[in-house]
């Protein structure tokens, strides 16, 4: 199976997310990791599998992947995923934030939804992976939520 992992990243969170997911895709699979800024040009006629990620910023993806992702149309029959990186609504305070954080939704939603609109098929539902801060780091053991989504994706 061969998978192209898209992926925006601002403060290096969501690239080290994408990159645990195409490591523990290419054990058994090839995989294609492009930053969305080198992605308009890749040729997804091959790929059965597009996984697309982003950081959430304003309850929404990137305006790169957005962008990326509104110009897609799906070759006949390919499996997609979304993921992001979010903050962990535990760490946001006073609880009314915490409320309009959770009210407001996530970039892999909106991600999901816009490639279903394109005609992808959603191979799972869509992951987020939590952040400590606006600029991260990533909490502790994301990285290995990852690639255990990644193996959801090809079981």
């Amino acid at each position: 199976m061969a998978i192209v992992v898209v992926y925006d990243s601002i403060f290096g969170n969501t690239a080290q997310v994408a990159k645990a997911i195409a490591a523990e895709l290419e054990l058994t699979h090839t995989v294609k990791l492009v930053p969305v800024g080198e992605a308009r040009g890749i040729d997804l006629s091959d790929a059965e599998m597009l996984i697309v990620g982003s950081p959430t910023r304003g309850f929404r993806p990137t305006p790169l992947v957005s962008e990326y992702v509104e110009g897609l149309e799906a070759p006949s029959g390919i499996a997609a995923a979304a993921f992001d990186t979010r903050l962990d609504l535990e760490t946001i305070h006073p609880a009314p934030l915490r409320w309009v954080v959770d009210a407001g939704g996530y970039a892999a939603e909106r991600i999901a939804a816009m490639l279903e609109r394109h005609g992808f098929v959603l191979k799972a539902p869509s992951a987020g992976f939590l952040v400590g801060g606006t600029e991260g780091p990533l909490n502790a053991g994301e990285i290995e939520r990852a690639k255990a989504w990644a193996k959801t994706l090809i079981a």
